[in-house]
């Protein structure tokens, strides 16, 4: 199958497939979830402190994309899948009565998970943009209940569980992008579940237990590309804590049905390998770890953007006596989603907005700090005779770590100015929309956003070398032809310029409406009239 037939294949098929894994998700999980081997009192704190992370995350960082335009293209994929169930990005689409309609499609790059979770919130709740934000704002709380379950399955220590979650969420990368519409902290979500799901399986070896990790791991592949790692990260946790099961015939036989589950997600890969991911050179090289690891390293210990406390105290975590194995896989789940950005191109997270990967290292970064910390409180509690309670030791780092908090709260408050051009591009955008008549059709390089909008929408491009394409639309919609003058109208690439400039020159138009950021300019214009050829130079 070549590679234009397999992404037409996945296009068609991969809708049905996500529906079924996350049916068998459900399923499993619904089944499993009661056997968990976790005590009341430390499940009710768990969701305690979720509800105070998905509250926090809510209110304390401003609600806006950070990741442009990659969040509007993941939202749209996601109505594709709603309206139409196509896992497609759709370059002209037609809203005129309620649904979508795709006249021109193509088969997006990223994976097809986290979309398809907005489809399923859009089916429920409507389409908006606001539904991803309260989405990734609900993602929140979720991964400290998961992180929280996760480490008391493997130290059996309520307090230790406990703090791993608050850690988690007062970390201000982590509450950043908590409130965007971006993937990572629904990947990073997916991928603590499915080490939740293992570790279970590892305590309690029974073939539900498997099948419920098999679920959990197959649904996460679909998130991010790296997330495939997991896989070599459960192995890894299943050799230290459960080295027998390698012996077993229900490993493998789990093994090779978890390799069917996972298949679209292996054809996904196969489907996006030649893309050049926004570079000419190689992506992945020992040049890119070499000038990353300073950046990525010291990330954790002296970056306003990540608690140095907490980055020190994971490694006494780590280093610490006592529950070795567990340790030692913790350190493995790290590392895999530490590493592999190292070696990325553009891995480093000072690299535009590239901060967001660190997100995918947070869970076990969190467990070891916590660790780390009820360790350092030991051995304060020896220092001062045995006087503390393991109460007061508990309320005294709760209180060290919420206080530390107020130390980056203006930096969780901040928009800041990275992406200012596109945020600008998207605020003016959606007002813009709001001074469209009705059954009227934009033309831009960003169409999926006006979908989200309940606009139809359509690539500039779409027009190129058809002088009889904008004639067609103005007879189709009796609102009008609009062309969004956008952020790829402003910036200096003499592709994106000239269809923007085409569409001006080539046609009558009249301004609806234009702002003005900084040298960027952004507007709507109408076209009228019919198509004027752009006269020719005399030879």
């Amino acid at each position: 199958m070549n590679n234009h037939a397999l992404r037409a294949f996945l296009m068609q098929w991969q809708f049905w497939a996500l529906e079924a894994q996350f049916a068998f998700l459900l399923v499993t999980t619904a089944l499993e979830v009661r056997r968990l081997r976790v005590r009341a009192a430390t499940l009710a704190a768990a969701v305690v402190v979720a509800v105070g992370a998905w509250a926090l995350t809510a209110t304390a960082p401003p609600r806006t994309n950070r990741i442009y335009y990659d969040e509007q293209i993941y939202q749209g994929v996601g109505r594709n899948l709603s309206d139409l169930h196509r896992a497609q990005m759709c370059n002209d689409g037609r809203l005129e009565y309620g649904r979508l309609q795709c006249v021109q499609s193509e088969y997006n790059k990223e994976p097809s998970g986290y979309p398809y979770l907005l489809s399923l919130v859009y089916r429920v709740a409507g389409v908006s943009d606001a539904a991803a934000f309260r989405f990734n704002n609900a993602v929140a709380g979720l991964a400290v209940l998961a992180t929280i379950v996760l480490a008391d399955l493997l130290f059996t220590d309520a307090r230790i569980a406990v703090l791993s979650g608050l850690v988690l969420a007062l970390l201000p990368m982590q509450l950043h992008w908590s409130n965007t519409a971006a993937v990572e902290p629904v990947a990073a979500l997916l991928c603590a579940a499915s080490m939740l799901a293992a570790v279970h399986f590892a305590r309690v070896r029974t073939t539900s237990a498997l099948v419920w990790t098999i679920a959990v791991t197959a649904f996460a592949l679909n998130a991010r590309p790296e997330c495939v790692l997991m896989v070599p990260v459960i192995a890894l946790m299943l050799l230290l804590l459960a080295p027998r099961e390698f012996l077993t015939r229900r490993l493998w036989i789990g093994a090779a049905g978890g390799l069917v589950v996972s298949s679209l997600a292996v054809l996904h890969i196969l489907a996006v390998s030649n893309e050049g991911w926004g570079t000419n050179g190689p992506q992945l090289s020992w040049q890119h770890a070499v000038a990353n690891f300073s950046t990525n390293f010291f990330f954790f210990f002296r970056d306003e953007r990540f608690s140095a406390l907490c980055g020190a105290a994971a490694v006494v975590g780590l280093l610490a006596p006592g529950h070795l194995r567990e340790r030692i896989a913790l350190g493995g789940y790290f590392l895999a989603f530490w590493l592999v950005f190292l070696f990325f191109y553009a891995g480093s997270y000072n690299y535009g907005a590239d901060v967001r990967y660190s997100l995918m290292t947070y869970v076990p970064i969190a467990i070891l700090a916590a660790a780390g910390l009820w360790r350092l409180a030991d051995h304060a509690r020896w220092w001062r005779r045995g006087t503390w309670s393991d109460g007061v030791a508990f309320a005294s780092i709760a209180s060290i770590l919420l206080a530390q908090f107020l130390w980056y709260l203006p930096l969780v408050r901040e928009t800041g100015e990275e992406a200012w051009a596109a945020r600008s591009d998207v605020k003016y955008a959606r007002e813009f929309v709001t001074r469209l008549p009705p059954n009227s059709i934009v033309l831009t390089h960003n169409p999926a956003m006006f979908h989200i909008w309940n606009v139809s929408a359509a690539q500039m491009s779409i027009t190129r070398g058809d002088p009889h394409a904008i004639e067609r639309l103005q007879a189709r919609f009796a609102g009008g032809v609009y062309l969004h003058w956008n952020y790829w109208c402003n910036v200096p690439d003499p592709v994106q310029n000239s269809f923007c400039k085409t569409g001006l020159s080539e046609y009558a138009h009249e301004l609806v409406e234009s702002r003005r950021e900084r040298e960027f300019e952004y507007a709507l214009y109408r076209l009228q009239g019919e198509h004027r050829p752009v006269p020719q130079l005399e030879k």
